[in-house]
């Protein structure tokens, strides 16, 4: 599982940091290539929002891809 955790630090200041949300991005089988992942969106408060799949996701396109297509449908 990918876990992406958006926080906020108010003016840098690391003591201030909270977070305001997060995505967590889990295959859906044991090894396929290309997969297809589950996409869990969590509020500010950790609670549970939207879930939605990116399908045909293959390995070596990386995690930073497989996160970039999440946001892109979360934010569809």
């Amino acid at each position: 599982m990918l876990k992406v955790s958006i926080d906020i630090v108010p003016f840098g200041d690391a003591e201030r940091t909270r977070n305001i949300g997060s995505l967590e991005i889990s295959r859906t089988t044991p090894h396929d290539d290309p997969e297809t992942y589950n996409v869990h969106v969590f509020s500010i408060a950790g609670k549970p929002g939207r879930t939605f799949q990116v399908e045909d996701h293959h390995y070596k396109d990386g995690a930073w891809l497989l996160i970039a297509r999440a946001l892109a449908i979360y934010c569809e």
